[in-house]
Protein backbone atom coordinates (compact mmCIF):
# COMPACT_ATOMS: atom_id res chain seq x y z
CA UNK A 1 0.00 0.00 0.00
CA UNK A 2 0.91 3.57 -0.96
CA UNK A 3 0.56 5.60 1.63
CA UNK A 4 1.16 8.84 -0.60
CA UNK A 5 2.81 11.06 2.09
CA UNK A 6 3.36 13.54 -0.70
CA UNK A 7 -0.33 14.42 -1.27
CA UNK A 8 -2.67 16.78 0.87
CA UNK A 9 -4.98 14.83 3.64
CA UNK A 10 -8.16 15.08 1.41
CA UNK A 11 -6.48 13.66 -1.97
CA UNK A 12 -4.94 10.60 -0.41
CA UNK A 13 -8.58 8.90 -1.10
CA UNK A 14 -8.78 10.24 -4.19
CA UNK A 15 -5.78 8.28 -4.93
CA UNK A 16 -6.10 5.26 -3.80
CA UNK A 17 -9.46 4.76 -5.59
CA UNK A 18 -7.70 5.69 -8.61
CA UNK A 19 -4.98 3.52 -8.69
CA UNK A 20 -7.41 0.70 -7.13
CA UNK A 21 -9.42 1.46 -10.88
CA UNK A 22 -6.27 1.44 -13.05
CA UNK A 23 -5.40 -2.03 -11.48
CA UNK A 24 -8.86 -3.36 -12.42
CA UNK A 25 -8.54 -1.89 -15.85
CA UNK A 26 -4.97 -3.62 -16.43
CA UNK A 27 -6.21 -7.25 -15.37
CA UNK A 28 -9.74 -6.20 -17.71
CA UNK A 29 -7.23 -5.66 -20.92
CA UNK A 30 -4.95 -8.75 -19.13
CA UNK A 31 -8.15 -10.87 -19.78
CA UNK A 32 -9.13 -9.42 -23.00
CA UNK A 33 -7.84 -12.37 -24.44
CA UNK A 34 -9.67 -15.49 -22.82
CA UNK A 35 -12.52 -13.63 -23.30
CA UNK A 36 -11.94 -13.42 -27.21
CA UNK A 37 -11.56 -17.16 -27.61
CA UNK A 38 -14.29 -17.84 -25.50
CA UNK A 39 -16.75 -15.84 -27.24
CA UNK A 40 -15.68 -17.32 -30.70
CA UNK A 41 -15.55 -20.99 -29.03
CA UNK A 42 -19.11 -20.56 -27.15
CA UNK A 43 -21.06 -18.86 -29.97
CA UNK A 44 -24.46 -21.06 -28.05
CA UNK A 45 -24.45 -18.89 -25.41
CA UNK A 46 -25.92 -15.57 -25.34
CA UNK A 47 -25.29 -12.35 -24.31
CA UNK A 48 -25.75 -11.62 -21.59
CA UNK A 49 -24.22 -15.12 -20.15
CA UNK A 50 -21.13 -14.34 -21.75
CA UNK A 51 -20.62 -11.22 -19.68
CA UNK A 52 -21.65 -12.90 -16.86
CA UNK A 53 -18.87 -15.37 -17.43
CA UNK A 54 -16.67 -12.53 -18.13
CA UNK A 55 -17.14 -10.85 -14.78
CA UNK A 56 -17.00 -13.91 -13.13
CA UNK A 57 -13.44 -14.90 -14.46
CA UNK A 58 -12.78 -10.95 -13.77
CA UNK A 59 -13.89 -11.46 -9.98
CA UNK A 60 -11.74 -14.55 -9.96
CA UNK A 61 -8.69 -13.08 -11.33
CA UNK A 62 -8.77 -10.08 -8.47
CA UNK A 63 -6.96 -10.68 -5.42
CA UNK A 64 -8.90 -10.04 -2.15
CA UNK A 65 -9.31 -7.02 -1.12
CA UNK A 66 -7.52 -6.23 2.59
CA UNK A 67 -10.23 -5.40 4.91
CA UNK A 68 -7.87 -4.09 7.44
CA UNK A 69 -7.36 -0.24 6.87
CA UNK A 70 -9.06 0.12 4.06
CA UNK A 71 -12.54 2.44 4.12
CA UNK A 72 -14.14 1.23 0.92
Amino acid sequence: MNPYYNLPLEQRANQRFIDQFNSDERLWRKVMRRRRLRRKLLRCLGPKTLKQLDLLEFANARPPRDCIGQSV
